[in-house]
């Protein structure tokens, strides 16, 4: 699965994906008479409750029938369930949350029903050893949080639309039965639906009949074996494409109606064609799914899904306007990414949560280097290093870190993994061991993991023990170090010249925060010296202090990068003489993954508090006009927003910083507007617009934004920003254009578009609506929706607004309700809480985090807050 990465103010996080939760305690039990911990009455499943019920139960085969109305209204369901049951002697639960359960029968007997909205219990006296079979007829809702069977109506024409999302717990919210990873099974689907509509599964249909003038019956072929997470549900009037040559794998692509126009329909072909030639060449096993269907869905909550042979995807991989090379490639990074998942998770599927860490890293290490290597986007690798991989670094800085391989004792816990460890670092540690083990030899495992595993679950051991044999290296050590113990290390290089030749030089490795852990590293160093000259020499460390006879002798440099090549996964700390050296030479270093990395360690310096805001924004003045690689320029501009940022709240604790903040956003501004003007590469152009909407302010720019609104040569979304900058800068034709745009624009879009821009005014009325929205349970807005609210609900410049509705903004983590979304909850956390540059508010954050019925996701983003309050104090007292 792709997840969505949000800006923040200091470092970038997931905004639906976030904490580690504690066991939950304070809930109802239900009695068993087996030997293992009574299973809590709780929506969730746990960790030992599933290795039992796995021990008793195999040979699972769902028939599952549906039908579903065209309306927001509960749909029938009825599933026939057998099994091989090992062991009678107790009961079993089926995992099913928030239906309606209409009657149940075990072994053609009529059962009581016993379900407490969150699992059916099905009595031992009822159950026998051997093959089971289990019926169970029911109701349930769709939803509007992008989990379960989510329902979505087009503004545009008025039709309804239907998609599932069950990773990692949530088969349970359209299907009765076992949500675990270990216990596969086959599916066979039978769906109801209306006779316009397209039905979409993990295999094509063997008959569609009718079964009225406005209903037809859907009939899919029986599907290999694969986990409940894997399967999926699509239906809709969505427009559909197939290639007129079909290829030897048969592909489809669906989007909704009112969007096909924005879909690049070829391009997405070539891209699956090329992954599949790429993949089955490189694992060495061929596609093990009978067909592969692609679908583009509105309101999705994350970037894609993996379900077998029917990926969703969210509707922003094809934005709404001419799309740039970066889209392209973002495209196909994300398509190579779901596709590398049907042999690493869907194929081979780890045996609990424990180990999802590998399917995601597995997948995003993949996505780029099949992008790289398979299709016009050669610099997808470069890309993940500049952009991707900030995600990991920021991610394991934060006070939440974790390590890549986590304990995971429930459900609840799993999404909360989804994380920058769990997707950059764990695919940073594979490059790295790629790096280690020789390109050749880590190919090799992986060809003889899925020879070995397919069709299997499997653990972490499974997986580096497949690739040790085959390297001949135990990884035992490496395994404990890089994946069981969290935090990054720092890397610094120290050296003597004398007669200018290094005489001595050392790299020390700093222990990882939090864990204290000291790796092994294989990398390069890189060095420059007075004249420009470069060299570079291979290093292997494995202590704190690494001396490197290879350096001696060499020039005495002028800068020192180690890791220039990106082999590792450590934050690099440069020394005074490299960080001058840079002022006037950064533009020298033609690689963009050296720029990316140059810019990554002046910002770490900046949030440590040992480079001043100013500094860093002069030299983002000076450089950053000239940057050509838009994967580093558009990282970039969202650091330099962050920096900003951080100087704008930092006048709380050092009032000059007002002036300095105010003379950079004009420097800013003016610099964007230019850049924007004289860019011709699409991406670059693009970057340059969003930051210059970002920064608009002044009244020579707002004359500028006027103007290209007049001009409606901007995309429609576009236009929609820029309406919605003009109304944060309380210019008195932002409301005007909100209104043409709403005129002209009808789409579904449209109406978040209009919510997006006039929550931007610097009206307490106006963010209190959102505010108080956020607490309405009965709220019709979906997840997806207020998050985008969110998200652009307070502009830095309105932190004197922001704090004076604090009460507003803490009540709904102060009284917390039940009924409230954890998810949307800790999205509020994230985005709204007001940054006081106070070690008071860094004390109040935490207190609120230590709530013990704050929700998990909701912990995550409150213990972020309060080290994003430590972060602007250092960048504070560097000004002082």
């Amino acid at each position: 699965m792709i997840t969505r990465v949000a800006r923040t103010l200091a470092l970038p996080v997931m905004v639906v994906l976030t904490a580690c939760s504690e066991p939950n305690t304070d809930v109802d039990v239900v009695e068993t008479t087996a030997q293992v911990e009574p299973r809590q009455v709780a929506e969730f499943l746990s960790r030992s409750q599933a290795q039992y019920r796995a021990e008793r139960i195999s040979n699972v085969h769902y028939q599952l029938q549906l039908s579903l109305p065209a309306q927001n209204k509960p749909f029938n369901g009825t599933a026939k369930i057998t099994f091989e049951l090992a062991d009678a002697s107790s009961p079993i639960t089926l995992d099913f949350v928030e239906g309606t359960v209409t009657s149940l029968s075990v072994n053609g007997a009529a059962v009581a029903v016993d379900h407490n909205g969150y699992f059916i219990t099905l009595p031992s006296a009822v159950l026998s050893e051997g093959e089971q079979t289990v019926v169970v007829e029911y109701t349930h809702p769709y939803r509007r949080d992008g989990r379960g069977l989510h329902w979505f109506e087009d503004p545009v024409d008025g039709e309804s639309y239907v998609y599932s999302q069950f990773e990692s717990w949530d088969f349970n919210k359209v299907f009765p039965g076992f949500d675990q990873p270990d216990l596969k099974a086959t599916y066979t689907l039978t769906v109801e639906a209306p006779s316009h509509w397209q039905v979409i599964s993990a295999t094509r249909e063997t008959s569609v009949t009718d079964v009225s003038s406005q209903r037809k019956q859907w009939q899919f072929a029986p599907s290999e074996t694969f986990s409940t997470y894997l399967i999926s549900l699509h239906a809709g009037p969505y427009k559909m494409w197939e290639e007129a040559e079909p290829f030897r794998i048969p592909l489809r692509l669906f989007a909704r109606k009112s969007y096909s126009e924005h879909v690049e329909v070829q391009e997405w072909f070539t891209v699956t064609r090329q992954g599949f030639d790429y993949f089955e060449s490189y694992f060495g096993t061929d596609y093990p799914f009978t067909k592969y269907d692609q679908v583009l869905v509105p309101e999705f909550v994350f970037g894609a899904m993996e379900n077998v042979g029917a990926v969703t995807f969210a509707e922003r991989l094809q934005p709404r306007r001419e799309q740039t090379k970066a889209d392209r490639e973002t495209m196909a990074i994300v398509v190579m990414h779901e596709m590398a998942h049907h042999w690493f998770g869907d194929l081979v599927t780890m045996q609990w949560w424990d180990d999802l860490w590998l399917n995601e890293s597995f997948a995003d290490l993949m996505g780029n280097q099949a992008t790289a290597e398979a299709t016009e986007y050669t610099g997808a690798m470069e890309l993940f290093s500049t952009r991707r991989k900030s995600w990991g670094y920021s991610e394991d800085q934060w006070i939440t870190t974790h390590p890549i391989v986590q304990d995971i004792y429930n459900t609840d816990v799993v999404m909360s993994s989804f994380d920058g460890i769990t997707y950059a670092k764990g695919a940073s540690s594979l490059i790295q061991l790629q790096h280690l083990l020789g390109k050749d030899s880590f190919q090799q495992g992986i060809a003889q993991y899925f020879k070995t595993y397919a069709w299997q679950n499997t653990q972490l051991t499974d997986f580096i023990g497949t690739l040790g044999d085959v390297a001949e290296r135990d990884l035992s050590a490496w395994t404990q170090s890089w994946l069981m113990q969290s935090g990054v290390n720092a890397l610094k290089a120290q050296f003597i010249c004398e007669n200018d030749v290094i005489a001595e030089f050392d790299l020390i490795q700093q222990p990882a925060n939090v864990s204290g852990a000291v790796r092994e590293h294989s990398l390069d160093v890189l060095l420059v010296d007075s004249s420009g000259e470069r060299t570079t020499f291979d290093a292997h460390l494995t202590a704190e202090h690494n001396p490197q006879a290879d350096a001696i002798g060499k020039p005495c440099p002028a800068f020192v990068l180690p890791n220039v090549s990106d082999y590792t996964f450590a934050t690099i700390l440069l020394d005074e003489t490299s960080i001058a050296y840079l002022q006037d030479h950064l533009p020298e270093f033609n690689n963009p993954v050296e720029r990316g990395m140059i810019w990554r360690s002046l910002k770490e310096s900046v949030y440590a508090g040992e480079l001043t805001a100013p500094a860093y924004l002069d030299m983002a003045l000076k450089h950053l006009a000239g940057e050509a690689n838009d994967g580093v320029l558009s990282t970039q501009l969202n650091v330099v927003s962050s920096v900003y940022g951080f100087l704008v709240l930092a006048q709380q604790q050092v009032p000059e910083a007002k002036a300095a903040a105010t003379e950079y956003r004009a420097k800013l501004e003016a610099m964007a507007w230019q850049q924007y003007q004289q860019a011709t590469d699409d991406s670059l152009k693009h970057s340059w617009l969003g930051f210059w909407m970002d920064t608009l302010h002044s009244s020579e720019q707002l004359a500028n934004a006027r103007a290209l609104l007049e001009a409606a040569e901007l995309s429609i979304d576009d236009q929609w920003s820029l309406a919605g900058a003009l109304v944060r800068e309380g210019a008195a034709e932002g409301t005007v254009w909100v209104e043409k745009l709403t005129e002209q624009d009808n789409s579904a879009n449209a109406q978040l578009n209009e919510w997006v821009a006039l929550a931007q005014a610097a009206d307490s009325e106006a963010k209190r609506q959102w505010l108080q929205e956020v607490a309405n349970v009965e709220s019709d807005k979906s997840y997806t929706q207020m998050r985008s609210i969110l998200a652009m609900l307070f502009a830095v410049e309105q932190f004197a607004l922001q704090t004076s509705l604090k009460t507003d903004i803490l009540a709904p983590l102060e009284n917390i309700n039940s009924a409230l979304s954890p998810v949307l909850l800790a999205t509020y956390a994230q985005s709204v809480l007001p940054v006081e540059c106070s070690k008071k508010a860094e004390a109040d954050k935490l207190a609120l985090a230590a709530k013990p019925d704050m929700p998990a996701p909701a912990v995550k983003s409150l213990k972020k807050a309060s080290q994003v309050e430590d972060i602007c104090m250092k960048v504070a007292g560097a000004l002082s």
